[in-house]
């Protein structure tokens, strides 16, 4: 499919929440919650990927203080948790924004995952496709494109 066509890209399969769920239940992983698990082809290869929605701050009532990293630590938990290797080539994250990105990337660095980990910011998916170099990869500068990600 994209061997015969260099540079075209696609999402060959994509699991919703409640399918992902039942993925993840089905490799023993039943500590994680994803928002959604995807095949993603491009120039011949395969990338495999969880990938999770960053909602923003957590609770009605948040202190302004706290609101920059209010619920991040749950996106990460369960993968901290586990006990071996998440079959995919790469867990993605979606921030908010540029400061809770920020400090997903500060908090990997701290303590890494053992998959391989990007982000990105919601701003910058609405602007480029996901093919486009706009995935971060924690104590790497630059950005890199999604099929670049897990090798």
């Amino acid at each position: 499919m994209s061997r015969r066509n260099p540079g075209r890209c696609e999402l060959f399969q994509w699991l919703a929440t409640m399918e992902t769920s039942a993925w993840l239940r089905q490799h023993d992983l039943t500590q994680l919650r994803a928002d959604g698990y995807g095949v993603w082809l491009q120039d011949g290869r395969c990338l495999r990927f969880l990938v999770h929605v960053d909602r923003g701050p957590i609770g009605d009532v948040v202190a302004e203080h706290e609101r920059p990293a209010s619920g991040l630590g749950g996106l990460l938990a369960g993968y901290r948790r586990a006990t071996r290797l998440v079959p995919v080539g790469a867990i993605l994250l979606i921030a908010q924004d540029a400061e809770r990105e920020e400090r997903l990337r500060a908090d990997l660095l701290r303590e890494p995952l053992r998959n391989a980990v990007a982000m990105t910011t919601q701003q910058l998916l609405y602007r480029h496709w996901p093919d486009e170099q706009v995935w971060q990869v924690p104590g790497e500068t630059g950005r890199r494109r999604l099929v670049e990600l897990g090798s």
